[in-house]
């Protein structure tokens, strides 16, 4: 259970620093243990940013808008479904 953990954890870090590289500003990025998503939490998203992510490898799932003036976007790895384990 442990090496699932870190794996999941190097996983989100690697995820994280790409997501800056492209120019969104990152509040919080969450993964969902039970379906493998990624909660990123930003105050800022358009078109580009969207096409930039999928570039790298995530597909847009949903965007949410909170009360707070935060979007919630809701990512996931396309090889995700390609991968055999």
């Amino acid at each position: 259970m442990l090496l699932s953990e870190d794996k999941s954890k190097a996983e989100l870090d690697k995820w994280h620093k790409e997501i800056e590289m492209i120019g969104i500003e990152i509040k919080g990025i969450d993964e969902q243990p039970e379906t493998g998503r990624f909660e990123l939490k930003t105050r800022f998203i358009n078109q580009h940013f969207i096409n930039e992510l999928d570039k790298i490898g995530l597909r847009l799932i949903n965007i949410r808008g909170t009360f707070a003036g935060r979007l919630i976007v809701l990512l996931e790895d396309r090889n995700l479904n390609s991968t055999s384990t």
